[in-house]
């Protein structure tokens, strides 16, 4: 196979894998942020607030390390 096709696949696959995982992590966070809210620790804005953070943070910090490797 030639190299370029090669790397084309593996970007398809991270960027499949990429989002199933911040599928995943955006239901444990609100799945654990539904709980803190049932037991009064946060309230409903603020859990939209640190879900959105997290998500925000997690993709930055995976696009910054996929295309750091990509570089190297």
């Amino acid at each position: 196979m030639d190299g370029k096709l090669i790397n084309l696949l593996i970007k398809l696959l991270s960027n499949m894998f990429n989002d199933k995982i911040t599928g995943l992590l955006r239901h444990i966070l609100t799945f654990v942020g539904g709980y803190l809210v049932t037991a009064g620790i946060i309230d409903e804005q603020m859990l939209t607030e640190v879900v959105g953070a997290i998500i925000t943070l997690v993709g930055f910090v995976w696009s910054w390390t996929s295309k750091k490797e990509t570089e190297e």
